[in-house]
């Protein structure tokens, strides 16, 4: 019989399994139908403010207290750990329910089983290559960048009932910066003062249903609304805004936050100008940075029929490498179809309503309590995916919609996606 693991999920009762990972996730597959469910995973972060758009408790929003990390992030379908310093055990991992009624880790079966689990992207990615993460932060983020991992966002109306804050997202840096202006600001941020650098980005005001895809090495402070993220499996960035908003007015956000992912021995002048280097200038100052990355919805008409709509939220291939992609469908009260796809890991995040999925039950809850099973994160291993028929998704409501969305990795859709503007757009 697999022993348990001698530690648990913050505030959870059930007990994690990671011997036998590889026969486990299976057997719950499945008893799925085909999907694996899974267990909530909420993220916090020292210096953010939760935007109360995640549907927690409110008490929950601050586990340890106002002056302790507070929780603005989940994490959907994630093989990788988060980065935040808590010291929570697997926060950031997805776990999977077994019919047994333990938990199993999602890295342990991707890694014990990669050709059920991922297929034979596998022995690139040596992972799934990508994670959906929901961001809900109360004031827009200070003006950042991910040195390695490029991510996108979708915004969607049913994830933002609660605060509206500041719907404008920085992006990038206004085409009079130089590398002089970069290192000052970069030498401000050293000393502790406030280098307003998001007063030179550009600015996009988020509409909602729409998308928008931010590159490595690009400036970037989101908006203070719920985003939906797919985003590639690391959890990298660098602040490069020194001072950001909160309730007592600015404060200084700290230098481990500007010194992250740096190489060691690096001081002085040498590492202002590697901190400015790492800065892609001249794609940050493209006047048509916001144009070119901005995603509009594009329906599928082939799908969206019988009470089922379906389009494309995050789509394109930058470089000709297509790295995730999002789709946001709606199925009508009382409908039901069928969900096909590629032959890919899919991870299923419901937004609305209450259904069926396969043999599970959707139900999206408010005033979630942390510890608490969910039954609206579900994952289609790549075995499941590839198997002919599809999976059955039912509306159990007879006046609500049931909505959600469906997010892939790398080279999952071909050339079935989309093209973005970035990749399009005239020379």
């Amino acid at each position: 019989m697999s022993k348990a693991l001698n530690v648990k999920l913050y505030r959870s009762n059930l007990s994690i399994v990671e011997d036998g990972a590889a026969s486990s996730v299976q057997a719950a597959t499945e008893a799925g139908g085909g999907v694996l469910r899974g267990f909530p995973s909420f993220v916090g972060r020292k210096f953010c403010l939760p935007g109360k758009n995640l549907e927690l408790a409110d008490e929950d929003y601050f586990p340890e207290g106002k002056s302790g990390w507070a929780i603005d992030e989940r994490w959907n379908g994630s093989a990788i750990l988060a980065d935040t310093g808590n010291g929570i055990h697997g926060e950031g991992l997805c776990h999977f329910h077994h019919p047994d009624g333990h938990l199993t880790p999602m890295d342990a079966a991707v890694h014990g089983a990669p050709d059920f689990m991922v297929g034979p992207l596998y022995r690139t990615l040596n992972g799934t290559g990508f994670y959906n993460k929901e961001f809900d932060n109360l004031y827009p983020l200070g003006h950042h960048m991910h040195p390695f991992k490029p991510e996108a966002y979708n915004f969607n109306p049913w994830r933002n009932k609660r605060y509206k804050n500041d719907w404008h997202t920085s992006v990038g840096l206004m085409n009079y910066v130089t590398e002089d202006m970069m290192a000052d600001f970069v030498r401000d941020f050293i000393a502790g003062k406030d280098n307003h650098i998001r007063s030179h980005a550009r600015n996009l005001l988020i509409r909602m249903g729409t998308g928008f895809f931010t590159p490595t090495r690009i400036l970037h402070g989101p908006a203070a609304v719920n985003t939906e993220e797919p985003q590639r499996d690391r959890d990298d960035f660098r602040f490069y805004q020194s001072h950001v908003l909160c309730p007592e007015g600015e404060v200084f956000l700290g230098q481990d936050l500007l010194f992250r992912h740096l190489p060691e021995g690096l001081e002085g002048e040498d590492r202002v100008q590697r901190l400015v280097s790492d800065i892609d200038l001249a794609r940050n100052k493209d006047p048509y940075i916001v144009e070119k990355h901005l995603l509009m919805p594009v329906v599928d008409v082939e799908a969206s029929q019988g009470g089922f709509h379906d389009e494309w939220r995050v789509y394109g291939k930058p470089n000709g490498d297509e790295l995730f992609s999002l789709r946001q469908f709606e199925l009508a009260p009382g409908a039901a179809t069928v969900l096909t796809g590629p032959a890919a890991l899919c991870i299923i995040h419901f937004s609305h309503g209450h259904g069926t999925l396969g043999n599970h039950k959707v139900e999206v809850k408010s005033g979630i309590r942390l510890g608490e099973p969910l039954d609206d994160e579900f994952v289609i291993p790549y075995a499941a995916a590839r198997a002919a028929g599809g999976i059955r998704l039912k509306n159990t409501s007879s006046t609500e919609p049931l909505v959600g969305t469906r997010c892939w990795g790398p080279e999952a859709w071909g050339h079935k996606m989309p093209k973005a503007p970035f990749e399009t757009w005239p020379d």
